[in-house]
């Protein structure tokens, strides 16, 4: 999970970014975005799956993936989910934040077992919920960058599916129920038995609920015979639990 010894969050902190915020829009009411000013990012390499840190207490911290980095400017956007535990630490203080804030950005980057490859594969699938929209925008960019043949699906609350769509326009949208993953999981049942063999994808990246992860795994593998090794996945939240 997120949370460290003290002494390794204040190492994290001293060798983390500073950033300031300038800007902040309201793309629904579950939905925003913060655009931040990170001089550490200019010039620098980066990938569709990169990820930041903002520490929240002191041994714990909240993950947030980029939805672009202009890395001339220094200049990144993130996107927000205000789900409904007001009282989450990470949503406590992205909230707050507005233009001439400050954060600490503890450090920017990707696993390995879950970034976007190099030399980047022919197709690429790519489903998430609303905490994943930033990550599905920049992986959409990069594989119109690198030529791939992509498809995102999104699962998102009823509010933000009009944001999404504006925010994804060629993506399967689906509206979310009281339950994480069930719309995703009837698509794959359904809808996608005619889109994925056409795709054929080479690639799959899987983030967002980790129940729903794992149940979407499971499915292209057993409903789609797709091999497990072109599946990876990334948890975002789980049910009952504090986020990553």
């Amino acid at each position: 999970m997120a949370r460290v010894p003290k002494f390794l969050a204040d190492y994290s902190e001293r060798r983390g970014f500073p950033a300031r915020v300038t800007g902040r829009e309201e793309l629904s009411p579950s939905l925003f975005r913060i655009t931040f000013q990170v001089p550490a990012l200019r010039d620098r390499a980066h990938g569709p799956c990169d990820a930041t840190a903002f520490r929240v207490a002191h041994n714990d911290f909240r993950h947030y993936t980029a939805e672009r980095v202009e890395s001339g400017s220094g200049t990144a956007t993130v996107l927000f989910h205000r789900h409904p535990h007001e009282d989450a630490p990470g949503l406590r203080l992205v909230r707050e934040l507005s233009s001439g804030d400050e954060v600490t950005w503890c450090g920017f980057g990707s696993g390995r077992t879950f970034r976007w490859p190099d030399p980047a594969p022919a197709a690429a699938l790519a489903m998430g919920d609303t905490t994943t929209l930033g990550l599905l925008v920049n992986l959409t960019e990069r594989a119109e960058q690198d030529g791939t043949r992509f498809l995102a699906v999104a699962e998102v609350e009823d509010d933000c599916v009009a944001a999404t769509r504006e925010l994804l326009p060629d993506a399967v949208v689906l509206t979310a129920d009281e339950r994480p993953g069930a719309a995703a999981a009837h698509w794959l049942v359904t809808e996608a038995a005619e889109l994925l063999p056409d795709l054929a994808p080479r690639l799959v990246l899987l983030a967002g609920h980790g129940e729903s992860v794992q149940r979407q795994r499971t499915l292209l593998r057993e409903h789609h015979g797709l091999d497990r090794r072109l599946v990876r996945t990334q948890p975002y939240w789980a049910t009952g639990r504090t986020g990553l």
